[in-house]
């Protein structure tokens, strides 16, 4: 019977991801990883003509930006579109562009890593801009609070990993900008799940205090930054204070600052998008991108 029980888990885990919808409210639930080595990352040589001249864009948030869709087929990819992966080696961008193969950073691992906006960003940005080349920089983490990337330059933490991984990708390119894409843990009710401590009525200063800080650490006191709203309420008393972070992150003023709304986007269980909702945030993010650099 213990047997029974034990593949039974298995394969609900393998099927409908028990363990990331329960990690995704806050609910511990330990990582199942697959026995054996893990495969190595397809890494490629950035080609000597693109060395220095990449649009790097730090990717920063909880599971929504991880990615958390079923990854489509056939997948997409571009040769003009590069991530830094997880280990810390450049290959041509494909998801999940998330991966934690090999991961060198542990703060930030997610062994569920799935489909997210994030290549929807860099290919809605080639059609405006064909000749660019593009660098993403994964530094989300699922479930994270908004105090957990407060500033702390030790690389165990979230904010000093997310800079030692932009300073670490950087002489690639340039950075160009930060997409932001949390929220969802801090409107969480705070007694069922008081840890990482949630905070939906200091959202706002918290994430500008964020900014500010990885803007000053980095040296690009305007680096543009585009955040993302929380998507439809789930009306779950789960997450009692989800109009409340909608209103913080709306009253968030911050220069060569922009945010998305997702309020209208279907989501797969509640709190994470479809792969389809994904690819518009993914637009919505470039649309207001461009457009900030645009204004005077």
């Amino acid at each position: 019977m213990f047997l029974t029980g034990l593949l039974a888990g298995a394969v609900i885990q393998k099927t409908i991801g028990v363990g990331n919808v329960l990690r995704a409210v806050g609910i511990p639930y330990p990582t199942l990883v697959p026995p054996g080595n893990p495969p190595v990352l397809s890494t490629i040589e950035i080609p000597q003509a693109y060395r220095g001249q990449l649009s790097l864009f730090i990717l920063v948030g909880q599971s929504n930006m991880v990615g958390w869709a079923p990854i489509p087929q056939p997948e997409k990819t571009d040769p003009r579109v590069y991530v830094f992966g997880n280990d810390y080696h450049w290959r041509i961008a494909s998801e999940p562009v998330d991966q934690a193969l090999n991961q060198v950073d542990k703060v930030s691992e997610d062994h569920f890593a799935a489909y997210g906006p994030a290549l929807a960003f860099a290919f809605a940005s080639l059609d405006r801009h064909p000749q660019d080349v593009i660098g993403l920089i994964p530094c989300a983490k699922n479930s994270s609070a908004i105090v957990q990337w407060q500033r702390n330059l030790s690389d165990q933490s979230l904010y000093g990993s997310c800079l030692k991984r932009a300073q670490a990708a950087s002489p690639m390119g340039r950075i160009a900008g930060i997409l932001f894409l949390q929220g969802e843990t801090d409107a969480q009710d705070p007694v069922l799940y008081p840890e990482p401590e949630p905070q939906p009525f200091d959202w706002g200063p918290l994430f500008t205090a964020f900014i500010t800080d990885l803007r000053n650490d980095l040296d690009e006191p305007e680096l543009p930054v585009i955040f993302a709203q929380l998507g439809p309420d789930p009306l779950s008393k789960d997450f009692l204070n989800w109009k409340i972070v909608q209103e913080q992150q709306a009253s968030v003023v911050l220069p060569k600052a922009a945010m998305i709304t997702t309020e209208d986007l279907p989501v797969l269980d509640g709190v994470h998008f479809t792969a389809e909702s994904y690819r518009t945030i993914g637009r919505r993010f470039a649309e207001a991108y461009w457009s900030l650099l645009e204004q005077p």
